[in-house]
């Protein structure tokens, strides 16, 4: 139920950074990373760069036989790494040369770990034990859901359900906006933000928000980078932008353009018979067109599938009665190309003068924002 990120260990894990040797017969250097672990049955801890986790470690920590380890290794640029403690338990912690984080537990109980040395270190750990929570709380509606497998008032059922799980997702989303206001300038805040969701001007307010506090300090990261590249991403087709002319053959073969449509309020509906999660929020935007065509609403769907003989069932299964277009060219479809698309479903909401007024709007947050342009 809830979603993983660029660092999906994050539930299980935290902790890293390493250095081989004592160095004996050498000035022995202040550790990056040191500790007690209680119950750890391996002899030996590997630090794991997560810019290149299949590259092996970057070094070895022995465990001596009352827990205690070292990594001593001084990385140049902050960076995240990864330290598995067993088979289901790891630890994942922001370091950088010069620092010096301390981590004390037992391998068994995630909730005893203690971390100390850096705000960026103690944020993780904050961070991973709020994911536990949340994990814990979506697992047990799932198992009361499942209660009501077969209840025959299924249907009114998962409703209640599911706005019960859309507070467990917004409280989730609040309690993470609170950690990026303490310190937006947090290395940390790259993980942080990674569990919040990815639409919504004011999401990505926060987005752009750690950005421009890491840009200074971790410019040359290779995570903020990647981050970077995602909020340019996410700031496209910002509110009141213009969109890309698309022409595309219907099903009948017939070229329709995007801009046909001008004079109503349009959902450019990125999908394909083949997506799963679009498939799932078909639904929603039946629902969507149904009460709202007649105010002045339509749907413009750009699927992105391989045969059209896919394409047709799908629009037959799934009820969808708007336009739909397509080159049959899959991720090379020329309108995916001009509009950026990585992933689907991905969907634009633009208004009478074919400007954007909403992006990747789902579920109820759709409706909102049609009753709120069209009544």
């Amino acid at each position: 139920m809830l979603k993983n990120s660029l660092l999906t260990v994050i539930l299980s894990t935290s902790i890293l950074l390493g250095a081989c040797g004592n160095g004996t017969g050498q000035e022995k250097k202040s550790a990056l990373l040191s500790g007690n672990i209680q119950g750890l049955m391996a002899d030996e801890l590997y630090l794991i760069d997560l810019l290149q986790p299949k590259a092996g470690p970057i070094d070895t920590a022995f465990v001596d036989a009352d827990g205690n380890f070292s990594f001593d290794i001084q990385p140049q640029d902050k960076g995240f790494y990864r330290v598995t403690l067993s088979d289901q338990f790891a630890l994942i912690l922001p370091l950088k040369g010069g620092e010096e984080v301390i981590v004390e537990g037992n391998s068994s109980d995630f909730g005893s770990i203690s971390v100390k040395g850096t705000a960026d270190a103690e944020r993780m750990i904050e961070l991973n034990k709020f994911l536990k929570k949340i994990a814990q709380e979506g697992q047990a509606l799932e198992q009361e859901f499942q209660q009501y497998a077969n209840s025959p008032n299924r249907d009114s059922i998962v409703e209640v359900f599911r706005e019960r799980y859309a507070k467990i997702e917004a409280n989730k989303a609040d309690h993470l906006r609170k950690m990026i206001d303490d310190d937006p300038s947090l290395f940390a805040n790259l993980a942080v933000i990674e569990q919040m969701p990815k639409q919504g001007e004011d999401n990505i307010a926060y987005y752009k928000k750690v950005d421009e506090a890491l840009n200074e300090e971790y410019g040359s990261s290779a995570f903020y980078k990647n981050f970077h590249a995602q909020v340019v991403d996410l700031s496209r087709f910002s509110k009141g932008s213009e969109v890309p002319e698309i022409n595309l053959p219907n099903p009948q073969g017939e070229m329709v353009p995007l801009s046909s449509l001008k004079g109503k309020v349009v959902l450019i509906d990125f999908w394909a018979s083949w997506c799963k999660p679009c498939r799932q929020e078909n639904p929603n935007v039946v629902a969507a067109y149904q009460k709202y065509k007649d105010k002045g609403f339509t749907v413009y769907g750009v699927s992105l599938d391989r045969t059209k003989e896919a394409w047709i069932k799908a629009i037959a299964q799934d009820n969808l009665t708007w336009t739909h277009v397509s080159d049959l060219k899959f991720w090379q479809s020329e309108a995916a190309q001009a509009y950026g698309v990585r992933g689907i479903p991905f969907a634009l909401l633009i208004d009478e003068e074919g400007k954007v007024i909403g992006k990747n709007l789902r579920g109820p947050a759709l409706h909102t924002k049609l009753e709120e342009v069209l009544n």
